[in-house]
């Protein structure tokens, strides 16, 4: 392993919006960087190129299951070369790896794999260069070297999945600065954010919040995973043994120049 801290950096579809999100992307993942972390960032599609992605395969006639990982799988390829791009014009040195990093088991569906293994030493050696890392979220290969996905939603359980693998940091950016009681944006009462979650409260959480299988594997290997939003200071743990709500607004941080 590289010497210092590591972390995992989950960048969500919410805050890949489209291209134009992508610099301050860059410049949230050069802050971690700047301050000393060796990361690792796993990338999702751009905000809806999974579904369009998933339409457009099956419209396909007689299209196989394997045939739709490959294409849904090219929302992830995407987000990675744009992410990388966007680093390497701010100075910053990057590895890139491919979607044979994670390999999974195939039960019944190739579209909700599980993942069991991963490339630890192509991950420290890109680590040990300095480089921020970037991988693909969602996307795995199974045992016949096949491209399969890990379930909707599946980026966060590659976040998760990595950092067990690291014993790294783990981070889940999405476009609020952490888990809240209900949606903050709806009408009415504000919401409480948690500052804390036990898992056995995250346990009730709704998918488009943190995967589920994520949470359930997060529980297994006792892994806590903070949930938060890019330069804000607040997040929510998941995973501490008690609840409990945040009693200030998190802080923005300093964006930093890219």
């Amino acid at each position: 392993m590289p010497h210092g801290r590591v972390v995992v950096l989950k960048i969500g579809s919410s805050v890949l919006l489209d291209a134009d999100a992508v610099p301050g992307v860059a410049r949230e993942i050069g802050r971690w960087h700047r301050h000393g972390w060796h990361v690792v960032v796993v990338a999702s599609a751009l905000a809806g190129t999974t579904e369009a992605l998933f339409a457009d395969a099956r419209a396909l006639a007689d299209a196989a299951p394997f045939a739709v990982c490959a294409r849904v799988a090219t929302g992830e390829s995407e987000s990675v070369a744009l992410c990388a791009a966007a680093l390497e014009r701010a100075g910053i040195d990057v590895r890139c790896l491919d979607d044979g990093l994670v390999r999974a088991r195939v039960d019944h569906d190739p579209l909700n794999a599980t993942p069991i293994a991963v490339d630890r030493a192509a991950l420290r050696a890109a680590l040990a260069s300095g480089a921020v890392t970037i991988v693909p979220g969602f996307v795995a290969r199974d045992a016949a070297d096949r491209t399969v996905l890990l379930g909707r939603g599946g980026s966060d359980l590659t976040a998760v999945f990595l950092a067990d693998a690291l014993g790294a940091r783990c981070r889940l950016l999405k476009d609020v600065d952490g888990i809240y009681e209900w949606d903050p944006r709806r009408a009415g009462p504000a919401p409480r954010r948690y500052a804390t979650l036990a898992f056995r409260d995250a346990a009730a959480l709704d998918d488009a919040i943190v995967q589920r299988r994520a949470v359930r594997f997060a529980e297994r290997v006792g892994r806590i995973v903070e949930v938060g939003a890019p330069f804000r200071t607040g997040a929510t743990r998941l995973g501490t043994r008690t609840t409990t709500f945040a009693t200030a607004p998190g802080r923005p941080e300093a964006a930093g120049v890219a």
